[in-house]
Order: C-alpha cells, then structure tokens, then sequence
C-alpha cells in the first residue's frame, strides 16, 4: 500500500466513522476520561484532521486534508 492509497483509506474510514464517534466515544468511556461528556462534532472532525495530517506529516507529506473534506462523499 502507498502512503496516498493509506491516508486516501483513512480518510474514507474516517467519513464513516464521524457519524458514530461521539456515541462510540460515549460507550467506551472506559477506555478515556470522559464521564460522558458530550463532545461536539466539530471537535471530532478536527482531531480526525488532524490526526490524518500527522499522519501524512511523518511520512513526509503534506496531505492538506481539511474538515470540510470529511462531509464530502466518496
């Protein structure tokens, strides 16, 4: 796998994943320090940017993937 085909597969899980995040966040509570706190969807968005980001970052990318993009259809 190429790094664009890996953030390009990140991106699209991530799409699918934000419509579930803060209700999976919710019920996992065990593994983070939550208490269910109720957490925003652009604040989700922007740590899966993020996060994708980095990931293009260290594989010494600049992927530019922006919060806009996780609402966008495949």
């Amino acid at each position: 796998m190429t790094n664009g085909e890996l953030l390009k597969m990140l991106t699209n899980h991530a799409k699918d994943y934000r419509d579930i995040a803060s209700n999976s966040i919710s019920r996992n509570k065990n593994m983070n320090k939550l208490d269910g706190a109720l957490i925003h969807d652009d604040i989700i968005d922007a740590v899966l940017v993020d996060f994708i980001n980095y990931i293009a970052a260290e594989h010494g990318g600049n992927y530019g993937l922006c919060t806009k993009h996780l609402k966008e259809k495949n």
